[in-house]
């Protein structure tokens, strides 16, 4: 046998780690992929109330059908602007990332509904806030 022989069959050997090693990398792993799991639950939260959302059905739902979800149930009576029609509420969501990939999305973000899926995806918590028509019909009526 030559010695480049030798040396690749010596290289190829496997190489046996202590029992104690292989403990505590098995632990790390699992402590990393802990760590690095985004959380089933959502946190939602309008004014006072704070609620956990699945993460899965939100992603499962359009943002349209989302928002309605939110309206059914955050919105008090005076969310709703009712004159000879009853108007929804408008509603603006803002998100928290889980990981942040730069400073523009660090802290509260409108979530836009194109890519609602994708984004929910990634946040630790919503925040709903009602705007109501009426309120801005009578800011811009002021203005004139």
């Amino acid at each position: 046998m030559s010695r480049m022989e030798s040396v690749q069959q010596s290289s190829q050997a496997p190489t046996t780690l202590p029992g104690d090693v292989v403990s505590a990398l098995q632990t790390l792993h699992e402590f990393v992929a802990t760590a690095m799991s985004i959380p089933p639950q959502i946190i939602v939260t309008c004014r006072d109330d704070k609620r956990a959302f699945g993460r899965a059905a939100l992603q499962a739902m359009s943002y349209r059908k989302a928002v309605d979800m939110f309206i059914t149930r955050f919105a008090t009576k005076e969310d709703w602007w009712i004159s000879e029609y009853r108007y929804k509420p408008e509603v603006t969501i803002y998100g928290r990332f889980y990981r942040q990939h730069g400073e523009e999305d660090d802290g509260m973000v409108i979530l836009d509904e194109r890519g609602w899926s994708e984004l929910v995806g990634n946040v630790v918590k919503l925040t709903i806030v009602f705007t109501s028509l009426k309120f801005s019909v009578t800011a811009q009526s002021s203005k004139a």
